[in-house]
């Protein structure tokens, strides 16, 4: 991290307008005022700095104790930490399917990596479907990635993740997906290109959740705007097309909302902030969040999205005996997830 220490090279006129002062008891009883001065100025803007931080993350649900764990703890092996680079810092992200807003348990029905270079602001988002068949950690067997975060939750699902794909991530970011449609709302929604099949599933979703009054019933096709609930249904569509189509939605609505927050004015943030901090829980500290976002500030962002499995590793869908699934080469995807990375390879 760059060094913060800051130089100022201020100038005060501590003159009386009558000339220059002879007695230098009250020329450092002044200079003593300017100092307590400009403490009382700093204390003041510090202070509305905390105000604004914690107005913006005070609704944030922060998971400290990941961080207290140790890389073996995590499932990272000092050959996998070898692979990666101090500059890359990869996160995982879970979108649970609790359908309590208040809870952050359930299936991860989304489980993405997010790999962000903090040298170069490249950004990848790595989806790996939630069918995959692993060996869920703490000894739960083999399973889909989906059941690692019901069973265990994010401690079990990142010792998971990391242990199956040779990962070095330290950290999470969990949404549910009723949180989902609120950060979604908050956002003034996102725009999404939609086919009619799409929308009669959107529509089919919406009757599940309960949520009939924003049913899309013009069925007009192609780029619309769909407020959360509708965003949410349209990322849970599974069953026109495939579990890859599924995960590029969930793509789509993620490089949604960050067009959405690109149209955003600076002035907006905070309030934005402040309002889908609430539906957030990490194992990010405050800390280390504006670190990272220090860090990538000025850099011209590029983000890119892949699918794990692709067809080079020529997955296998079917019933493992208990489960439909999906069965592959985990060390050609875990090879695969490294050069995405660090090399761009498909």
């Amino acid at each position: 991290m760059a060094n913060r220490d800051q130089y100022h090279d201020g100038y005060v006129d501590i003159s009386s307008g009558r000339g220059p002062q002879r007695r230098r008891p009250k020329k450092k009883n002044r200079a003593k005022k300017v100092i307590i001065s400009i403490f009382s100025v700093l204390l003041i803007l510090v202070g509305a700095g905390v105000w604004v931080f914690y107005y913006m993350f005070g609704g944030l649900h922060i998971n400290d104790e990941i961080g207290k764990k140790t890389d073996e703890e995590l499932g990272i092996t000092s050959s996998a930490d070898r692979v990666f680079s101090d500059e890359v810092v990869n996160i995982a992200l879970y979108g649970v399917d609790s359908r309590d807003e208040d809870s952050f348990t359930g299936h991860s029905d989304c489980t993405m990596v997010l790999s962000v270079n903090t040298n170069t602001g490249d950004i990848k988002l790595i989806s790996i479907l939630r069918d995959t068949q692993v060996e869920v950690a703490d000894g739960y067997g083999t399973a889909k990635l989906t059941t690692a975060y019901y069973w265990g939750g994010p401690e079990t699902a990142l010792r998971t993740l990391n242990s199956n794909f040779g990962l070095n991530v330290r950290d999470y970011v969990t949404v549910n997906f009723a949180n989902l449609a609120g950060m979604i709302d908050a956002l003034g929604g996102v725009e999404i290109d939609v086919t009619a099949d799409e929308i009669q599933e959107i529509n089919r979703n919406l009757i599940e959740i309960k949520k009939t009054d924003h049913d899309i019933t013009d069925g007009i096709t192609g780029m619309r705007l769909l407020d959360g609930t509708q965003a949410v249904a349209y990322a849970r569509i599974r069953s026109i097309d495939s579990d890859n189509a599924r995960a590029g939605r969930q793509q789509e609505v993620l490089e949604a909302m960050l067009a959405a927050v690109g149209k955003k004015s600076a002035i907006d943030y905070p309030s934005l902030v402040s309002q889908m901090s609430q539906y957030v829980e990490t194992s990010l500290s405050y800390q280390e969040m504006i670190s990272l976002a220090t860090v990538l500030l000025g850099k011209d962002i590029h983000l890119s999205t892949y699918t794990i499995p692709s067809d080079e590793e020529n997955a296998i869908g079917g019933s493992n005996g208990t489960a439909w699934v999906w069965q592959y080469d985990l060390e050609a995807a875990s090879d695969h997830i490294h050069r995405i990375i660090y090399e761009d390879g498909e």
